[in-house]
Parts: structure tokens; sequence; C-alpha cells
């Protein structure tokens, strides 16, 4: 039941003893806080009254800048743990203490002059109050992280309202108590839940490291802000006066009510019942109002209307005041008086109310724009400091207008109107200032992140550019080996960059790879960075590449000479005479080259690619754009384009819009636009933005992105109206997974598409933001994505004020809803009126609309989860849409649609697929239908689906962060095997052809040397240690029992790596052996994973 109640209030498992730590605090601070109050304010109206709340106002405020400044100075001085204890330690030891001298004091009436205790107690109820208000959310903030701040502090602090609520209304029953007789004797209660609140702060701070915090902070340089700072800042200083003024219409608003209810309730027994009643009713209007009305004022009106609200109000009960005073009276009790005291109070109840649950939080944001160093040394000085400073000055006021002798009570009621119209003019003037601030915090900002709105290169290579920056040796190599397979053109830049390296390793690597790939226009910086070499290994290296390179360019280049490489048997001469005719100068031997591009041989043709491009011949674009959808061929294609620069443009753009095109080739034309760059690039970008193939289109908006598009006028209108699909898209999404059954136990396949559904969302937003880049300030757009991204609060609210700046009405209430940091739930009632959401009548329903959407709405993966989660369900039929994609030429929606109707109806399925070519009905069958072994030996196993090859993959750590629609392109170039026992996979000294192996089941064992040095199981990979290198095996691979596998090309690899960055990043960890030891398997890399927090 307590468990219930806790996963109720948001706690999830493990968080269970934290939370019932500060329930308890937040409990017993409610009873001590309302027992102090209701005893606190009673004694003083009764032994001191409104002669005296001038000087105790006054004192107040002295004694809590005293104590803010003590509270801050200590903070930087000692742990919090000790500062936490040691403050409820005083409080506790004050409290008490004060309840036993009333033992020894006799507290008398206002006729018997000042009485010092009842003073004591009013005077420190606000200083204690602060005080122990810090530490609890100190407290708080300390033994929960971010993500659980979010989740949690609305309950906990729901939790501290009620208690506090149901403590005011318990007071008229706990005063009945037989050791209740005296109003004082309502300390004991105050005593006791200070005493507990003292010993559950000691539990908290021995079981929990609140002081992880404070320990960290010393490692920082935090700018310190002085308050000489404060007032000569236009903003800050903005800030002070605010407070003071709204803590002095606060304060004077406390002194007409406590001296009105001093004239109303003149007897202690009411006036205790009524105080009690009273602040009770106080706080369920602040949990009314934080409840229900808070984030509509803040949503719908802004800041600027949340700070107006209270003195509105207030201005509003005060004239009422005025005019029941003046014609009813104010200083007599009669029953005229009635209407006086009724307006009073109100007022007092809704500025105390508004206060606490209205202006305090809206007040609070308007220190986001402040750098996180700095926010919080401000905010505590201001808030803390200067709020105290303000109860001190209109406790001044109080005394100076007080000693007046024509004012009355009701001359107050003209300054609380006065002083609250001034609120109402700083609350605009405010609003405008942050405003101003923030557009500052913009600009400011920009400088730091001005080269991530956009980028000058394509993101796999700037993710290689990235790791030559390392100093890890190992992952430089690796990189300067990716380039080799993703850029080889650019390679040759990329080992000159690494020539003065300090690693030996690194350098040897540059000078012989330079050596290899016959970079003869390199030979006279080679020569000058050889004589700065002191390493005799790597100088030798240096001079063996002069050398060839030499010999290189000296060849002769003649029709003999020519042939003698380019016809040769031998596939290293063939190479080598595809690299030699980069330095033809007749026409007459193009042919040679057009010769070699037909070779039998990859690498022959790969040579020639890389010559044919760095001759730049108009009449050879055709061909080098030919090879650009085929894996083997497509990064030395394009390596070759973007050598060519511009003048390929009107070839590729030509190559796009072929009839039949590969999708693939528009993939990497898109990208060649975006690397080469240029006005002509977004011309030609610009024309493609409405292309009918999401996955085209994704790569578009990456290359307007990087050439940092700015759309005009014409063009912004078009840009607007994909955001609004695209928000719909979002909102469509959101809508499926708040339908898709999440009980528990919740099925596997439900988990996928929910994680498949996210996963479109985080792409969605990214393209979200990639257009809004294009019609706003780019890096006022990465800002807003970057605080998003943090997923704190104040970074969420931060980004969301910063929307409101710069984003314009016609797109902003259906933006902000989807970027905020609420619930699907309301962030779909937000989205009602502009995109109604979708009814599904059931799951399969909805399953079945997955299905039929549109392929540019929704990913290929998406599908086929919902396709083979729909037969499952009890109500589920052969539908036309699954019949439909028995014809569809992508064979992983094929799969899915053939399994989903075969396990519904297996005669429809053999029904349906008679249509279906005789040779992909035998293939379709061999995964669809149950095997049938005709002999031991027989290869007619059955093999997995390939969503099943998805999930599969997705499963293994390594892989884990790359979005399911992704893995799909890893799995349509998978092949599947099955081997008995004692089969030898790989033996050493073989070739490395096929260098990627991922174990479905079964045992591997590596040897070498006669000796086994690894056992690989399911989930495990093999050969991840050689996809760089074209050598051989240095070890054998022998199955040690059934073992089935899959088999990645490492072409294919190499040409998704290109395509999409995870895949690159998931596979540099995977390959850098300097994070493996002995002592973690080298094979279960989890503890690499990244783990990347987007927004929902």
């Amino acid at each position: 039941m307590l468990n219930k109640f806790l996963k109720f209030l948001g706690a999830v498992d493990g968080e269970e003893r934290q939370m019932w730590f500060l329930l308890g605090v937040g409990a017993f601070m409610g009873f001590f806080l309302a027992s102090y109050q209701v005893g606190t304010e009673s004694l003083f109206i009764q032994s001191l009254g409104e002669e005296y709340l001038a000087e105790s106002f006054f004192i107040t405020g002295a004694l809590g800048i005293i104590s803010s400044v003590a509270y801050v100075y200590l903070q930087k001085k000692v742990r919090f743990s000790q500062l936490v204890i040691g403050n409820a330690a005083v409080i506790t030891l004050f409290v008490c203490g004060l309840r036993l001298a009333f033992e020894f004091v006799e507290v008398g009436d206002k006729e018997s002059g000042f009485s010092l205790l009842p003073f004591l107690l009013f005077v420190m109820m606000g200083p204690m109050t602060s005080i122990l208000l810090l530490g609890f959310w100190g407290l708080f903030g300390r033994i929960f992280d971010t993500r659980q701040t979010k989740r949690l502090i609305g309950s906990v602090d729901t939790g501290q309202l009620v208690a506090t609520i149901v403590a005011f209304f318990s007071i008229p029953l706990l005063i009945e108590l037989p050791f209740v007789d005296d109003t004082y004797d309502l300390l004991l209660i105050s005593c006791f839940a200070m005493i507990v609140i003292l010993w559950l702060t000691v539990l908290i701070c021995k079981n929990y490291n609140v002081d992880l915090i404070d320990s960290l902070k010393k490692d920082e340089n935090i700018e310190n802000t002085s308050y000489l700072g404060i007032f000569k800042n236009d903003y800050t200083r903005l800030l002070s006066i605010f407070i003071v003024c709204s803590m002095g219409t606060a304060i004077f608003v406390e002194y007409s009510f406590l001296a009105t209810i001093e004239i109303y309730h003149p007897e202690e027994d009411k006036l205790n019942r009524f105080l009690s009643f009273f602040n009770g009713t106080v706080i369920i209007m602040s949990f009314i109002i934080q409840t229900f009305i808070n984030d509509i004022i803040l949503n719908r009106f802004g800041l600027k209307v949340a700070l107006m609200t209270m003195p509105i109000i207030l201005i509003l009960f005060m004239i009422g005041g005025l005019i029941s005073g003046h014609f009813f009276g104010y200083e007599i009790l009669n029953e005229d008086f009635l209407f006086f005291f009724m307006f009073i109070i109100s007022g007092k109840a809704f500025t105390a109310s508004l206060r606490d649950a209205l202006e305090s939080p809206a007040f609070k944001l308007f220190f986001l724009p402040f750098n996180l160093t700095i926010r919080f040394d401000i905010q505590n000085k201001i808030e803390g400091v200067i709020g105290q400073l303000a109860t001190f000055l209109a406790g001044g006021l109080q005394i100076l207008v007080a000693g007046l002798v024509f004012v009355k009570l009701i001359h107050f009621i003209y300054l609380i109107i006065a002083i609250a119209l001034g609120v109402i003019y700083l609350s605009v003037k405010l609003y405008n200032q942050y405003q101003i601030k923030l557009k500052e915090t913009l600009i400011s900002q920009r400088d730091l992140i001005a080269d991530k709105g956009k980028t000058n290169e394509f993101s796999a290579l700037r993710v290689l550019n990235n790791e030559l920056k390392r100093e890890n040796e190992i992952r430089v190599l690796n990189a300067l080996r990716l380039y080799e397979q993703l850029d080889p053109i650019k390679l040759t830049f990329a080992l000159l960059d690494q020539l003065p390296s300090s690693s030996v390793d690194v350098r040897s690597y540059a000078y012989s790879k330079l050596a290899e790939i016959k970079a003869y226009e390199t030979l006279e910086i080679i020569k000058q960075e050889s004589k700065k070499e002191q390493n005799e290994s790597v100088l030798l290296m240096a001079r063996k590449a002069i050398k060839v390179l030499q010999k290189f360019q000296a060849y002769e280049l003649n029709d003999e000479s020519i042939r003698l490489y380019t016809r040769s048997t031998r596939q290293q001469d063939r190479v080598y005479g595809a690299r030699l005719l980069v330095r033809l100068e007749e026409d007459k031997h193009l042919p040679y080259l057009v010769e070699l591009l037909r070779d039998i041989n990859p690498e022959v043709r790969i040579a020639a690619l890389l010559s044919m491009g760095k001759l730049q011949r108009p009449e050879m674009f055709a061909a080098i754009l030919d090879h650009l959808h085929i894996p083997t061929y497509s990064n030395t294609a394009m390596s070759a384009l973007i050598y060519l620069g511009d003048r390929v443009f009107h070839s590729a753009d030509a190559a796009f819009f072929k009839t039949g095109q590969h999708t693939a080739t528009m993939v990497r034309v898109v990208q060649l636009f975006g690397i080469i760059g240029g006005k002509q690039a977004k011309e030609l970008l610009w024309k493609k933005i409405e292309f009918p193939d999401k996955q085209v289109l994704s790569e578009l908006l990456k290359s307007l992105n990087t050439l940092g598009f700015e759309s005009k006028d014409f063009q912004s209108a078009r840009i607007k109206l994909i955001i609004e699909n695209l928000l719909c898209d979002i909102a469509w999404n959101i809508k499926a997974i708040q339908d898709i059954p999440q009980v528990d136990p919740i099925d596997p396949l439900d988990v996928e598409l929910l994680k498949a559904l996210r996963e479109e969302n985080v792409v969605n937003l990214n393209n979200l933001f990639i257009l809004l880049g294009m019609i706003y300030d780019v890096h006022n757009v990465q800002l807003v994505k970057e605080n998003l991204t943090h997923g704190s609060m104040d970074s969420v609210t931060f980004a969301i004020e910063m929307l409101d700046v710069f984003v314009e009405d016609e797109i902003k209430p259906m933006l902000l809803p989807v970027l905020d940091d609420i619930t699907d739930k309301e962030r779909l009632e937000l989205l009602l009126n502009f995109f109604p959401p979708e009814h599904f009548e059931s799951y399969s329903d909805l399953l079945t609309q997955i299905v039929n959407r549109d392929f540019n709405r929704i990913t290929r993966y998406t599908k086929s989860l919902a396709m083979n989660r729909l037969h499952q369900l009890p109500d589920a039929r052969v539908s036309n849409s699954l019949i439909a994609n028995l014809f569809n030429p992508d064979v992983l929606l094929l799969q899915s649609a053939a399994n989903s109707i075969y396990q519904m109806e297996p005669e429809a399925y053999q029904t349906h697929t008679k249509r279906i070519k005789s040779y992909s009905k035998l293939r379709l069958d061999e995964i669809i239908l149950p095997p049938v072994f005709a002999y031991k030996e027989e290869e007619n196993y059955r093999k997995m689906l390939l969503v099943d090859r998805v999930r599969f993959i997705k499963s293994i750590p390594s892989f884990a962060a790359i979005p399911g629609d992704n893995i799909t392109r890893m799995v349509d170039t998978m092949n599947q095997k099955k081997v008995d026992k004692g089969t030898i996979l790989i033996n050493e000294g073989d070739r490395v052809d096929q260098p990627l192996f991922v174990i479905i089941e079964g045992k591997i064992d590596l040897i070498r040397s006669g000796a086994v040095f690894k056992s690989l199981g399911s989930k495990d990979i093999m050969g991840e240690e050689v996809i760089l290198f074209s050598e051989r095996y240095n070890y054998q691979a022998v199955a040690q029992e059934e073992t089935s596998f899959f088999i990645l090309p490492k072409e294919e690899i190499f040409d998704l790596m290109t395509l999409h960055s995870e895949i690159l990043r998931a596979f540099l960890d995977l390959i850098d052996t300097s994070v493996k030891s002995d002592s973690i398997d080298p094979f279960d890399l989890s503890i690499l994973d990244e783990n990347v927090s987007v927004f929902n």
C-alpha cells in the first residue's frame, strides 16, 4: 500500500527510502510552521498588539539580513551536511529554550507593557522559516539528480503543502489537548516537530552523500557577483527594486491584517482558532493556484501577467477596504466593521497565496538569462539578502509613518495601493528588460556555439576529424585508416597534418601510406618534414616514401609503358597503372582508364575512379556518378566527385532526376551538394525541398543546414508549411505512443514499437530545428536546442522563453507545446486545435494505421514492427494493406507482411503468394514456412526475418544507440549462415574479405599458436579488430558447437558509415583496442555506450 502511494507520487524502484525521508521532513515542517506561526501571531497580538508591529518588522528584516548573509557565507565555508544539521539544531534549541523560558517569565497583556518572549518569537519567525526551507530544498536537490528532481519536485512540494494544510486545521483540535493550557503551549508541538526534523536530517546526511556537489564546486572557477555589481547592472538593479517593492507590499498588508484582527478578535481562544483556519485556507488557496491556475497564466499570458496578477487583485480589495472603512468605520468593533475586516483579510489571503504560488515561481524565471555559474549566487543575494532588506526597510518606513500623529490604520491602505501600483509598473518594465536581457544572452552565447549551428564538413568526416585531434594514438590511427575508406582523396591532407604528430607510430604510418597511395604531389612537403625528423625508424620510412614517390613522378608515360601496367595479368600492376594515369596529358590515353574502370578487380576500379576524379574530365562525370549506389565503390566515387567541385553539379543534378534512379544515388547527390557548397548548391537543394522521400529529404535538410541556408520571404512560407507538417507527424506519433498498451508485463514488440516511434520523433525534432534555423537565426535556434537537450527544468524554461522572443506568433502556439517540458497528454491537449488526434478504435486499428501510413511520414522499420505485432492480437484479420505489401519491393516489409498473414491464416498466405514470381516465393517460403529437413547436410534451415535481425542487432550494447531504421540498412546487406560443430570458419593466414561476424547462437573459439585465447558466444562480435586492414587473420576460428551467425561485408560497413554517423561512432568505439583490458570481456562493450538524452 505504501509503495503504491509512492508510485502515485512518481517514485520508481530504488527511490522509496529517499522519498520517505523527504516526505517525513516536509510533514513535520508543516506541523512546526503551523504551530509556531499560530502561537507566535496570537501571542504577539494578545501581549503586544499593533503598537509594536512596526518595530517587529524592522527587527525581523535586520535579523533576516544577518541570517541570509551568514547562510551564504557558511555555505562556502563548511560542508552542506554540517550547515543543514547545524541550522536544524540551532532552531531546535532556540524554540525549546523559549518554551522553557515561558515557565519562568510571565507573559502579560497589552496593558502590562513590553513582553520580550512574544517579541522574540515573532521577529524570528521569518528568518527561521527561510533557513528551514533553504535547507529542505537543498537536501532535495542533493539526494536526487536532475531528472529525478524534475519528476519528483511537484510531488514533494505538494506533499509538504498538504501536511501544512492538515497542521493548520489541526490547531483547533490540538489546543484542546490537556497539556495545551496557554497559547505558548503550542510551542511544545513546534519543539517536538523540530526534534523529529533534526533527527531525520541527521539520518539523511548519514545515508546520502549530500556534500558531493560542494566538493565539485571547489574545482570550478565560479565568478563571484558583489552586491555593488548587482546595483550597478540595470537588470539586476530592477530585479532588486521589484523584490523590495513586492516584499514591502506584503509587509504592509501583514501589518494591516494583524492590526485588523486585533480589533475583530480580542479573545485569545477565538484568535487562535481564526489564525489556524485562516492560514490553512491560505495554504489551500496556494495549492489550488499552483495546481490549476499557475500553468494557465504562465503559458497563456506570460511572465508579465503573472507578476501583475497579485498587485491588481490586491488593489481591488484595498479600494474596497478604503470605501468600507471611510463609510462604515475601521477602528471600532461593531456590525459595520465586518465590511472593512472582510476586505482586509481577503486582500491578505490573496496576496499571500498569489505571492507563494504565482509571483515567486514566475520571479525565479527572470534569473534564467544569467550564466549558470553566477545565476544562483545572484538569485540567493536578491531573493535572500535583498528580500530581507525589503522587510527591514518596510519596518523602518512603518516606524516613521506610525510616528506621525495623524496617521491611522486606513492610511496604510493608501500606502499599499501606491506601492502595488509601483509593482505593476515595475512588472511591465522588468518584463521589457527581461526580453532585452534574453536577446543579449542570445548574442553573447553565439560565439560559444558558432561552430555548432552549421558546419562546412560532412558529418561522418567531422567525426573523423574530431578523432584525429585526440591524443590517443590508436584512435588517431583508426581514424586515418577509416579516412582511406571513406574519402581517399582527402586522406592525403589528413596524412600531411599528422607528419608533425608527437606519436612515432602515427608519423611512421603517415609516411608509409603517402608512399602507398602514390601521393607524388606531396613530395616537397615530405622532404621538408623529413629534415625535422629525429626518430631513426620514422626517418627511414620517410626516405623510403621519398624514393617511391620520386620513382613514380619520374616514370615516363607512353603507349608502351602504360600498356605494360594496365594490361598486366597482375592486379598490383593494374592498380599501379590506374594511379599512373592521373598524370595523363593526352586524350588518346583516356581509353586505358575507361578500360580499367570495368576491371573485374575492385581495387583496380577504385584506383581508376580516383584518377578519373583527379583528371577532372567532364566526359568522365557520368561514369563516376554511376558508381554511387554500389557500396564497394560509393565512397571512392563520392571522394572523386567532391574533388571535382561545382563543375560536376549539372551532371549530378541530372543523375538525381534520372528515371528509376537508386535512392542511394539520390542521397549521395544531396550530400555532394552540401559538401561542395556555394550559391548554386543551395539553389539546387532548395528545388528538391518537397521531394517525396523521407530519407532523401532528411539528408537534404542536413545539407542545407551545413551550407547555412537562410530563406528569403517567399521561401519562408514554404518552410513554415513543412514545419507544420512535421509538427503534425510528431503529434501523430505521440498519440500512437499514448495508445500503445503499456500494461505490465509489456510485450517485447510493444517495447520496440515505442522505441521506434520515439526515435522517429528524435529525427523529426532534429529536422524541425534545421528548418527553424533556415527562417530564424541559426545560432539562436542552436542555443534553444542545446538548452532543451540539457533537460533541466531551468534550461527547458529558458529555451521556451528564448523561442518566445524570436519565433513568430503564427507557428508559436503549435511549436511551443511540442518542445515544452510537459506530459504527452498535456502536449496533445494544447495541439488539439491545430492537429486533432486520430481516434483508434482498437490496438489492431492503430497498428493497421501505422502499416497504411504514408512512407514519407513513418519509417519502414516502424511499419515492419507493426505488421509483426498485428498477427498476435486476437481481433486481427488479414487486411488488404497486408496483402498489398506482399508485392512491396522492400524485402523488409514484404517479409513482415508475409509472416503476419501466415501466422493469422496459413491458407491465405498460400493463396496470395501464388501471384509472386516462383523464385521469389521459394525464397520467401524459406523464411516464413517451418523448415523440413530432408537430410542433415541440407542448408535449407529457417533464417531470421529481417525485422528480427534488426531487433537482435539493436540488443547488442555496441549498436544499441543506433536508431532502428539505420540498422535496417545494415541487415539489408547481412548474410546468415549456420555451421556444424568443428567447422573452421577462419584459418590463420586467410585474407580478410568478410571481416565482421555477429554470433546469433552457439560458441566459437579463437585459437592462436594452438591455444584458445578467447571464446565467443551469442551477441559477441568477431573480426572487428581487422576491419580496417586488408591483411590476413592472425588466428583460427573454430565452431565448438552448432553455431549460427551474421556476416557483414566490410564494403557495406564503410558505405553505411558515410550515410549514418551513428554507425561510424559505434564502429569507432568497437575497434578501439585502447579501452579493452583483461578485466573486462572485450566484446561486452556496454561500458562504451553513450547515453544520449533527448527530450520527448
